[in-house]
């Protein structure tokens, strides 16, 4: 069985020894493109403008510019020498990332579809419907969408706690599509553990995320006087928080990458056994 402690000193001890190039990577293809979708995305209106579909092109820009951030870093663990190297390893597998990011969101929206259907069925289309002239619905589609949902929580969470392995296999085998199925097999038997570690992961991000945001929006308020000192707090403030987002991100990309090092270096191990 893989120690899941023995794999996070391994990580901590590899950003210790590895720094200086760990820190290019975080900064350049996640800090930044975080920063700035976090200030871009709440500037983007539901219209079809000009405007907002430059700014959703931006956003989905820079969303893939993190993906290649994450690629680069798995690929600074799995061996590349130095972050040039590893940026370039990252930027040749980015396009299959993509493909496979596109595919693990079709999959999310189909399997979200029925929901949708059973609100519009009710007269309730998400976004569009006033929140104070709702329509009223039946106790069964009322219960479908709870169970539903419900269901659907609890699957995608085990599902995305078992793809967490995708990006490595991509980098580390050289993998395309079959990426998924690579994770999923790598992952096998060890669903409760990694569940628990996402469910920590999420808790603790978002806590710290969410003080970030208080502590710095609180003392920066105080310092702003006028609208255009507010506007510039706003931002500072979203860009500090980003900077704590960018750090979670980073250390569970490697915390993951050395996962998928782990997990292989077991299961070749049974086999040879075997």
């Amino acid at each position: 069985m893989v120690n899941l402690e023995a794999v996070w000193d391994r990580t901590s001890e590899f950003v210790a020894e590895r720094r200086t190039e760990v820190i290019p990577i975080v900064a350049l293809l996640l800090f930044v493109p975080l920063a700035l979708m976090s200030n871009l995305m709440p500037l983007v209106g539901r219209d079809m403008s000009a405007r907002n579909v430059a700014l959703g092109i931006a956003s989905v820009a820079l969303a893939i510019v993190t993906i290649w951030g994450h690629l680069a870093l798995t690929a600074l663990v799995l061996g590349a020498r130095g972050w040039k190297a590893a940026a370039r390893t990252g930027a040749g597998r980015l396009p299959v990332a993509v493909l496979v990011s596109l595919i693990e969101m079709a999959v999310l929206v189909l399997a979200a579809m029925p929901i949708f259907v059973a609100f519009a069925m009710s007269g309730i289309v998400p976004g569009q419907t006033p929140a104070g002239s709702l329509p009223p619905m039946d106790v069964a589609t009322a219960m479908f969408i709870l169970l539903y949902s419900a269901l659907f929580a609890v699957v995608g969470l085990i599902v995305f706690a078992r793809l967490r392995l995708v990006n490595a296999a991509l980098v580390g085998e050289r993998r395309g599509v079959s990426a998924l199925i690579r994770s999923l097999a790598l992952t096998r038997g060890m669903t409760l553990k990694l569940v628990g570690l996402v469910l920590l992961y999420l808790i603790v991000s978002q806590v710290a995320a969410l003080a970030a945001k208080m502590v710095f929006g609180a003392v920066l308020g105080l310092l702003t006087l006028g609208a255009d000192t507010v506007a510039v707090a706003t931002v500072t403030t979203t860009t500090l928080v980003a900077l704590v987002q960018t750090g979670f991100t980073a250390l569970a990309t490697l915390f993951t990458a050395w996962l998928f090092v782990a997990v292989r270096d077991v299961r070749e191990t049974i086999v040879e056994l075997e």
